[in-house]
């Protein structure tokens, strides 16, 4: 019986640490236009590839909103070390950054943020990253990126779930 519930914790603490791993390194609202090829960038800072397709989430709440959109699965790997870019429309990006994008999740979702929106990326129930405050529009405060983009620094090496900010 302790075998197996040291089992289970070991592969529960080697899990936890791979959730931690891959994080949001951008977010874009490029001049204020969801024609402008709104994108999410997601990076793996793991030494594994990480198949997202597993359960892996983004969810975005609009504006001062307490309830957010439904969570949007991702799929595809995001390669160990490697940026996944998560668009609102392929045809979009590609015609604003002359690149194609790893997955399209479509217009008035996770993906199409304003600035002053808040968004999470979940592995399965596990919050993994978040940006913004819950239930606090984002015009006029510190996580505001209308017409613009919001960049993690370099130093960051995992993501943040403080959901208030």
């Amino acid at each position: 019986m302790f075998i197996h519930f040291r089992i289970v914790l070991i592969s529960t603490i080697i899990s936890t640490f791979s959730f931690a791993d891959v994080f949001m390194t951008e977010l874009t609202d490029p001049q204020n236009s969801s024609t402008a090829g709104r994108y999410v960038e997601l990076y793996n800072n793991g030494t594994e590839d990480v198949d997202l397709s597993t359960g892996w989430a983004l969810q975005r709440w609009t504006n001062d909103n307490a309830d957010p959109q439904s969570a949007v699965a991702l799929t595809g790997t995001i390669t160990a070390g490697g940026f996944y870019i998560i668009c609102n429309d392929d045809t979009k990006y590609n015609t604003t950054y002359g690149l194609t994008c790893d997955q399209d999740i479509g217009t008035g979702g996770a993906a199409d943020g304003n600035g002053d929106d808040q968004l999470a990326l979940y592995n399965g129930e596990v919050l993994v990253d978040f940006y913004g405050n819950i239930g606090e529009d984002g015009s006029g405060e510190w996580h505001e990126f209308e017409d613009g983009r919001a960049e993690r620094a370099e130093s960051v090496t995992a993501g943040c779930t403080d959901t208030t900010g």
